[in-house]
């Protein structure tokens, strides 16, 4: 049987196959992966999850990318730091929710929710803004690298590191829109070739327009600047 990959994460609902969906999911996990359910059972596969998650509304998304910013202003170091961090260890794990509570005053009198994903997405754009025109960015995205590959350390990854490699332009261009505008819809409609060649045949990866543009943030964060210098992550 085939196996399907399904990833629950915050805002709108985006799949690459066979179609866009149209509702939207939510998670709130430090582990950025930690909500990927693989099986091989069609049942499992077709459960309509998102069909009772609430809607996340734009303005949301755009405040925690904000926070993210405003966290990286304030502790750049420890932005990198943490995206340095291997995202499966319970180092990270502790570490993200440390750095998003040790940061509250920058979502003074407000409630934001939380997904480990999009925060650490937000986290590696705003750092890759700050080191990379679209220009820069978009050359090093498309760099070869045959001789030196970068390993995934899983599918999403694998997905994300292929889209922001074979379509660094669009990439770059994309991270420099405003979240959930129609220029990031438009934009990512453009990715979607890219991203259905990206995905092997027989698997189904579902997510939607914040967690598509956090799994391509990470990856284009950890193929421009954690493997150049090192890092576990």
């Amino acid at each position: 049987m085939t196996t399907k990959l399904l990833l629950l994460i915050a805002g709108a609902t985006l799949a690459a196959t066979p179609a866009f969906a149209q509702r939207e999911v939510r998670a709130a996990n430090a582990n950025p992966f930690d909500r990927t359910l693989a099986s091989n059972t069609d049942e499992s596969a077709s459960r309509n999850d998102d069909d009772t998650a609430p809607k996340i509304e734009p303005i949301a998304a755009q405040a925690m990318y904000n926070f993210a910013g405003c966290v990286v202003e304030a502790s750049r170091s420890g932005a990198v730091k943490l995206l340095s961090k291997d995202y499966r260890s319970k180092e990270y794990q502790d570490d993200i929710r440390k750095i998003a509570k040790g940061h509250d005053r920058c979502a003074a009198n407000s409630r934001l929710g939380f997904s480990g994903l999009v925060f650490a997405g937000n986290l590696a754009e705003h750092l890759l803004a700050d080191q990379f025109t679209v220009a820069a960015l978009s050359a090093d995205l498309g760099r070869d690298r045959s001789a030196a590959p970068i390993a995934a350390r899983s599918t999403l990854e694998s997905i994300s590191m292929c889209v922001v490699m074979t379509a660094p332009q669009q990439s770059a261009a994309m991270f420099r829109t405003e979240v959930m505008s129609d220029a990031e819809r438009d934009a990512m409609k453009a990715l979607a070739p890219q991203l259905s060649s990206c995905i092997k045949q027989g698997t189904e990866f579902r997510t939607n327009r914040v967690g598509l543009r956090a799994l391509m943030a990470l990856a284009a964060y950890r193929v421009a600047v954690t493997s150049k210098e090192g890092f576990a992550g």
